[in-house]
């Protein structure tokens, strides 16, 4: 069986790591969205306030549609990956959520800025990644996946029985301001 399988969310979820596992387990090639555009030169510019090139999608979606068309089996991830593969061409989108202490943690440790820091944990907080997923692909190809505490081993599991029909698509199972409330911590990432 042909898949084309979308591995999104924020920096910090595990997308690289799952990705190249889950292209491992199923004979795939991975397509690093992020790196490709820094090694192929397919940026428009640098974005000097957040510390990161500007992707230039047009060009990426041109690149992954060419190795499409010459591979059986795709694994697209990136932060964007969304925006970068056709509609009509994925099987299945995995959008990778983590807990957001878990997410700061990682990205502090990484060296990213307070800013970028902040910026990508409000995004995971306010379901940017899903949002965008489901308004591009709908909700029968989207499948939700926490992360948190898990070993990627674990979710590569998950995305496989997906891959075999033994999982529905599902979407709206993670609310991180409902669990931040309850932990008393939502004002700690939005500032209320």
């Amino acid at each position: 069986m042909r898949y084309v399988v979308v591995v999104t969310g924020v920096p910090g979820t595990g997308k690289s790591t799952v990705a190249k596992l889950l292209a491992d387990r199923i004979g795939a090639v991975c397509i690093d969205v992020s790196k490709t555009a820094v090694e192929m030169g397919f940026l428009e510019g640098w974005d000097e306030e957040r510390g990161t090139g500007i992707a230039d999608l047009e060009a990426i979606s041109e690149y992954v549609s060419k190795v499409l068309s010459e591979h059986e089996s795709v694994v697209v991830e990136g932060h964007y990956a969304h925006d970068v593969v056709p509609e009509e061409e994925a099987t299945h989108v995995f959008v990778l959520r983590r807990h957001p202490v878990e997410l700061r943690e990682e990205l502090e440790s990484r060296g990213y800025s307070r800013g970028k820091v902040m910026e990508n944990v409000e995004a995971e907080i306010l379901d940017v990644c899903l949002v965008e997923a489901l308004s591009r692909f709908g909700s029968d190809r989207v499948w939700e996946l926490d992360v948190s505490g898990r070993k990627p081993e674990e979710v590569v599991e998950e995305m496989v029985r997906a891959l075999r029909g033994e999982s529905e698509p599902r979407s709206g199972v993670v609310d991180w301001i409902g669990v931040l409330e309850s932990e008393e911590r939502l004002d700690e990432f939005l500032g209320g």
